[in-house]
């Protein structure tokens, strides 16, 4: 049996966590582009609701909250800014 030496050990080990590497930040990548499709789709979705309910005097401010919410509750965020907003 062959002595492996210690660089080719050293090199597999670079190998390893480059590997690694490259799945933790194209994970982190895949989230990260979830999360600003959610935002983007739930504006979208709270634009076209206070266009619709222009008239009935109901409507929900875009800003950082609001997308915030929208982006990590998805559709029981918006439905729970609306039903906040019809309360107060």
């Amino acid at each position: 049996m062959p002595d492996i030496e210690s660089t080719t050990i050293i090199w597999i080990a670079i190998a390893a966590l480059i590997v690694f590497g490259i799945f933790v930040v194209n994970n982190k990548a895949r989230r990260g582009l979830a999360f600003a499709i959610r935002a983007i789709l739930g504006v979208a979705a709270v634009f076209a609701i206070n266009t619709a309910f222009a008239g009935f005097g109901l409507a929900v401010g875009i800003n950082f909250l609001t997308v915030a919410v929208v982006a990590f509750l998805r559709l029981p965020g918006i439905a729970m800014l609306y039903s906040l907003g019809f309360i107060i």
